[in-house]
């Protein structure tokens, strides 16, 4: 049983420097310029949706630590992912 445990460890790591490593090669890493425009973006959407400026500025903030987190930096692919 401690060796399957170890088995899913070492694959789960393997897993996210994989992902890492594509996001490196796809050059699709986000600058904090471009996490800062999609942050911009998910406020000003908000804004539309009817939400007041602190909850839309609390969706922008949460948008831009997610992708400087991640380094996608896109908003629909965030969106896609949760």
């Amino acid at each position: 049983m401690r060796k399957v445990f170890h088995i899913a460890v070492i694959a789960v790591l393997a897993y996210l420097v994989a992902d890492r490593a594509l996001l490196h090669a796809q050059a699709r890493e986000a600058s904090t310029f471009a996490c800062a425009q999609g942050a911009e973006q998910v406020k000003l959407d908000a804004l539309g949706r009817g939400f007041g400026d602190a909850a839309a500025s609390s969706q922008g903030d949460a948008f831009r630590s997610g992708c400087l987190v991640t380094g996608r930096g896109r908003p629909m692919e965030m969106l896609a992912r949760n």
